[in-house]
């Protein structure tokens, strides 16, 4: 073997010119197909680190009747016991306390409906980094008595820094829910939707105003490793009982999992005819090279070669070109990978208003680990693979004598 390894590589160098063209061949389809697969795999964990730690956690949990019928008799009663037995769970860092229902709020002539949340400020701003999001005023703290109101609605309302917010509601099991509150900060979401309808009250006034004490609607999850929300999920649901519905962010946001799976469906496609292109260029190459040497193929045949030995050195030629062509495509696509990981591009215009109107922050990342690396990797080696087959059929199927003529 070693024998037709060095017969290989001679040959490689005989002719640089063709060789070299048929190593950037391989060697671009590499570093293309990694940008590429980086550039959508950095997206989607950006759309879902954006919507994950912008509200839900990671995994979130809930009363097992509340996923059907999301109205407040169907929260959870809560204690400090039960949190911290959440967030000594393997894998969690953290466990955030929400009640959530639909109120009205008004302010003079103005009245609309809003989505309350009552939280635990300091937890919530640790998970959703919530205190970044306030334009005007302050952030809440844990005793306070005042509400945070989204810059949409606060628009719409005609309310400031201040000025008092009416709030009416129906409670748990029917009670009249009805307070005043002033205006602390005043909050901006880049989703439209949510920042048309949010208003924010520390736990403990949103279980007054409700008449829930220690009630709440769900538990968002924050973990150390988001690779081991499943095996983190199924402990919590062991631990917690079959009276909770423990999910995991793909069960509940649905819809987004729905259109990163469509975009990246659409993704693959567009690597395919990228592979599909490249291949037809190499296999071109690889042709042109087997019909350039035909005439070489046929003296060593004729002198004594086995066109079988001769098949497996063309094979042996094409398998070093492409090991030298994948590790040069990986080595020019680490360093722009890794730029784009800790410096991704930040968009402008109308595209970057599109992705806020959506919710999204407008970068465009690129993601940072192996797996497609070496995906990548392998289906150019398939590509090379393919390529040789014809070019090494041919050869051990010569015709001595056509091949000395041509």
């Amino acid at each position: 073997m070693k024998y037709y390894l060095t017969m290989a590589w001679r040959n490689i160098w005989r002719n640089k010119r063709r060789s070299l063209i048929t190593i950037s061949s391989i060697l671009f389809a590499v570093f293309f197909s990694i940008v590429m697969r980086g550039f959508q795999l950095g997206s989607y964990r950006k759309m879902v680190d954006n919507v994950v730690q912008a509200y839900t956690g990671y995994i979130q949990i809930f009363d097992h009747n509340y996923q059907s019928d999301k109205v407040i008799e169907n929260s959870i009663l809560i204690s400090d016991e039960l949190v911290a037995e959440m967030e000594h769970s393997k894998n969690v860092t953290l466990a955030l306390p929400r009640l959530e229902s639909f109120a009205l709020a008004s302010s003079g002539n103005q009245t609309k409906g809003v989505l309350l949340v009552g939280t635990d400020p300091e937890k919530d701003d640790r998970l959703t980094h919530l205190s970044k999001k306030v334009v005007s005023g302050k952030y809440l703290s844990n005793g306070d008595s005042s509400a945070m109101v989204s810059e949409r609605l606060a628009k719409f309302l005609k309310i400031d820094i201040g000025d008092t917010l009416v709030l009416i509601s129906q409670g748990y099991h029917g009670a009249g829910a009805a307070g005043k509150y002033a205006v602390k900060g005043i909050l901006r979401f880049p989703s439209p939707d949510l920042d048309n309808k949010l208003v924010y009250l520390t736990l403990g006034q949103a279980q007054s105003f409700f008449s829930a004490e220690n009630r709440v609607t769900s538990v968002s999850i924050d973990l150390a490793d988001s690779k081991e929300q499943s095996e983190t999920s199924a402990i919590l649901q062991k631990k917690l009982g079959s009276l909770y519905d423990v999910r995991t962010w793909d069960k509940i946001l649905v819809e987004l999992v729905q259109q990163i799976e469509s975009d990246n469906a659409s993704g693959k496609i567009m690597l395919g005819l990228l592979y599909l292109i490249i291949g037809f260029g190499v296999f071109g190459t690889v042709q042109m090279m087997t019909n350039e040497r035909r005439r070489e193929f046929g003296v060593v045949v004729a002198v004594g070669m086995q066109k079988h030995r001769l098949g497996l050195i063309l094979a042996l030629e094409m398998f070093l070109m492409g090991i030298l062509a994948t590790i040069g495509g990986i080595a020019m696509s680490i360093p722009v990978v890794y730029l784009g990981y800790i410096h991704p591009i930040r968009l402008t215009g109308q595209m970057a208003e599109s992705l806020i109107n959506y919710g999204l922050e407008p970068v465009m990342p690129m993601a940072w680990e192996a797996g497609y690396f070496v995906s990548q990797t392998l289906v150019a080696m398939l590509i090379i693979l393919a390529a040789v087959i014809l070019p090494v059929w041919n050869v051990t199927r010569l015709h001595v004598t056509k091949a000395l003529r041509t």
